[in-house]
């Protein structure tokens, strides 16, 4: 089985570093159970005048990644995790060995390594092995704002599925806790997402070779971050942070800032959670209830249809499209326009999303039922097209394709 292993410590390497987490990443193929594993890194520890990231990362019997990723990733929480043991963490600004399998998560000073007499039951348990999630609606007041939301049908049927489906692709991540660059990374896929700021690349080719899963369980995504914790959309400022509490201390301090009252809402995106909010007066502030997004549990807690609603609605113009003699043909006219813009139905159903043309489109490609693609699958020259959303060079991991 496969052992995985995170080194974490604060870089400081150059001034702009400072405060900054450097991450080893490594891997570890063996046999052997969790209560093994603990005594070959008492035995190591002990041993070691200093524990450092240096000395830990000879010392120890891991195969570290060249590659450093930017943040921690727990595999655990689905049927994919069976592919793996155990997940250790050194922590070394902390000083804290944690423990994550299929079943838990447990912690224990790395001091106390050094003692030799140390067991899996000497580690503190922190509980299961994804960490439960705190209330957002913790010290909030009662809601006191209702918006109208208004959101073009076909825009609204086509974003949700695909945010849906995000959701669904990216559960090992969105499930668990991040730190502040990943916060910024998914941030600007949310957005991106939601007003169809994105490519679609289709495949027709016949393919053979290539195996595994479009986005694997220990994967990170590798799209660029969001470059500021606000982010103004029009009329609207989004607000990027890890909790609704901070972010409307984030929007009382923005909002207090301006010259003159900001009467225009802002949107606290916590990912997990999402919130509309406005000033009223100098210190007065009216919002939304919390609305549960993204939790990385698509099957027991999808995001709420009002949660995507906000989203959209947030990041899409509210002027219409231009209207054109296009606009002005039957429904009919428009769909099969639409059929000869490309390959597949769901770049055409995109482009009528972004025209305001077409009907809604119902994720379907002829008589195929357009489903999201979790694998990576044998092409042939009658494999219907492959839709694959990508953000400028990077892939977003969302692929679909019609079945029967």
């Amino acid at each position: 089985m496969r052992v995985l292993a995170y080194l974490l410590t604060s870089s400081g390497i150059l001034p702009q570093d400072e405060g900054t987490t450097r991450i080893l990443f490594g891997t570890w193929v063996t046999n052997d159970d969790d209560e093994a594993h603990l005594q070959v890194f008492v035995r190591i520890i002990s041993k070691l005048e200093k524990v450092s990231l240096n000395t830990l990362r000879t010392a120890l019997p891991f195969k570290w990644n060249e590659n450093e990723p930017y943040d921690t990733v727990n595999p655990f929480g689905d049927i994919r995790g069976i592919d793996f043991h155990a997940l250790w963490t050194f922590n070394l600004d902390d000083g804290i060995l944690l423990q994550t399998n299929r079943y838990h998560r447990r912690r224990i000073p790395l001091s106390c390594l050094r003692n030799g007499l140390i067991t899996l039951a000497s580690m503190e348990y922190l509980g299961p092995p994804v960490p439960l999630r705190s209330n957002p609606t913790h010290s909030l007041t009662t809601p006191c704002w209702r918006p109208q939301v208004l959101i073009d049908k076909r825009t609204r049927e086509f974003t949700h599925r695909i945010l849906r489906d995000f959701d669904r692709q990216w559960r090992h991540i969105l499930r668990n806790s991040y730190n502040a660059i990943t916060l910024r990374v998914l941030a600007r896929a949310l957005l991106l997402l939601s007003k169809l700021d994105f490519d679609i690349y289709e495949e027709t080719k016949q393919r053979h070779g290539r195996r595994g899963s479009h986005v694997w369980i220990t994967q990170l995504p590798t799209w660029r971050p969001l470059e500021a914790g606000i982010v103004c959309f029009g009329k609207v400022h989004a607000v990027v942070c890890h909790s609704i509490q901070e972010g409307i201390s984030i929007v009382q301090k923005h909002a207090t800032s301006l010259e003159s009252i900001a009467t225009n809402p802002y949107m606290i995106l916590s990912i997990k959670h999402i919130m509309l909010c406005r000033a009223t007066s100098p210190n007065v502030f009216e919002y939304t209830a919390p609305e549960r997004l993204f939790n990385g549990n698509p099957d027991t807690e999808p995001p709420s249809t009002l949660a995507l609603d906000y989203l959209i609605w947030a990041v899409t113009p509210s002027v219409r499209p231009n209207s054109t003699r296009l606009h002005l043909l039957p429904i009919e006219i428009q769909d099969n326009i639409l059929k000869y813009v490309s390959a597949g139905s769901v770049a055409a159903a995109k482009i009528g999303c972004l025209l305001g043309v077409g009907s809604v489109f119902q994720w379907k490609d002829g008589v195929l039922n357009i489903s999201l693609e979790e694998t990576w699958t044998n092409r042939t020259p009658w494999s219907p097209v492959e839709s694959q959303l990508w953000f400028s060079k990077s892939e977003i991991g969302l692929v679909y394709r019609g079945r029967s």
